[in-house]
């Protein structure tokens, strides 16, 4: 087929207007544009990629747009911290993955009593505004959560169990673990001294990050939190780290997968010890572990997780019941915290009588010592002592026994 005279010349000419024309597509892309792409380049860890696009948002930002600065600077801010974990990955070994709602998500994890209980707003003593979670210690005597302070930020919040079983009022941890924005999820670890917490302030490589804080346990104050850095944290949202120190694994949470509204919840074996992957082996591909594209490649082909994986399937997550006394009521009840009560008056009536048995056993306790002196040196000092405490003691015993008629009646027993 011949090729006409008058087309050959021109042929040069299309690849110059379609250059030129790529070119003013190119130019025509907006600020947001670029953005959105920096963003898409800088989840995938494509740093040099997100950086280019960056460059370009810079260029098409208004003269003097607080926004834009404010928009280009944290995501800037987000990917150098990025950077500099990517180079510090931690060798996890993941031994399960699971896709759960958003809603409720902490009840996947399979915890034993010793670490405590995860719970929904039910489990606080008291009304809260906005409360998604909760966490009890062991013991039941401690609580911590998350609900907005006096700035409209959340911020985390604890109460202890006191003598009388009451709660105390709730006190808010320094704004200086959200870093002046979001501080949720806690998870307090057995010492009472090691928190982990997820926050959206300015130490997270984007969203919701998990730190780890320690507190004086003299003071109460809490150190510096630190991100605990990849492969935990992402660009994306990531909560709610909770260890389990009788099994030796732990759970974290992450919305890194786009699942619509799920989460991906992540089992993994703790480390005695941090060890992070070399960037510089050949066999490691870094940014795909950090990713955690592929959860079973962290996994050592050598070892069997079968016994550890049956261990954590049968935890039982009943909850611990708190026992603070035990008293019998009608009908075979045993009531063992004031949380019992189905009455304001018989939680009252509770108290007194806990006082009261208190007081009796104390009165008890020094009459036994009284009289255990008198039988290696009676004198009469001692023995007016015995007489004066008896007369007492036996006033608090049968006050103990009219206050327990009232703790029944009061209760409607």
């Amino acid at each position: 087929m011949k090729v006409s005279k008058y087309i050959i010349p021109a042929l040069p000419s299309l690849g110059l207007l379609f250059c030129a024309f790529y070119s003013q597509e190119a130019m025509a892309q907006t600020f947001d544009e670029y953005v959105d792409e920096a963003r898409v380049a800088y989840e995938a860890y494509d740093f040099s990629e997100a950086a280019r696009h960056l460059a370009n948002a810079k260029k098409k930002m208004t003269t003097g747009d607080p926004i834009e600065q404010d928009v280009v600077g944290s995501l800037q801010r987000q990917m150098e911290l990025a950077k500099s974990f990517i180079t510090r990955v931690e060798k996890l070994e993941i031994l399960d993955s699971i896709s759960v709602p958003k809603e409720n998500f902490f009840k996947a994890y399979r915890l034993p009593s010793s670490s405590g209980s995860l719970e929904g707003p039910e489990a606080l003593p008291y009304k809260a505004r906005e409360v998604e979670y909760v966490f009890t210690n062991e013991d039941g005597d401690f609580k911590m959560w998350a609900q907005p302070d006096s700035t409209g930020f959340y911020n985390i919040a604890e109460s202890i169990l006191l003598t009388d079983g009451s709660w105390s009022k709730p006190s808010f941890a320094p704004s200086q673990l959200g870093d002046e924005r979001n501080a949720e999820f806690p998870f307090m670890m057995a010492d009472g001294v090691t928190l982990y917490y997820a926050s959206d302030g300015d130490g997270s490589i984007g969203g919701y990050d998990i730190f780890v804080v320690t507190r004086d346990p003299q003071t109460g104050e809490y150190l510096q939190p630190q991100n605990i850095g990849m492969p935990y944290n992402s660009p994306h949202d990531d909560y709610l780290l909770a260890i389990d120190e009788l099994n030796g694994v732990g759970w974290w949470a992450t919305d890194r997968n786009l699942l619509d509204d799920n989460l991906t919840v992540y089992l993994f074996k703790v480390n005695d010890t941090r060890v992070n992957y070399d960037p510089d082996e050949e066999e490691a591909d870094i940014e795909q572990l950090a990713l955690i594209s592929d959860y079973k490649s962290t996994q050592n082909p050598d070892e069997d997780y079968s016994e550890l994986l049956d261990a954590v399937k049968n935890i039982s997550v009943e909850k611990k019941k708190r026992v603070d006394f035990t008293f019998p009521m009608s009908g075979g009840r045993v009531y063992t915290t004031l949380e019992d009560f189905t009455t304001a008056g018989g939680r009252a009536a509770m108290r007194r009588y806990l006082e009261a048995e208190k007081q009796f056993k104390a009165s008890s306790a020094e009459l036994a010592n009284l009289r255990r002196q008198y039988a290696d040196s009676p004198t009469s000092t001692i023995k007016d002592k015995i007489r004066t405490l008896e007369i007492e003691n036996e006033q608090e015993r049968e006050n103990l026994k009219m206050v327990r008629n009232e703790v029944y009646r009061e209760e409607g027993n």
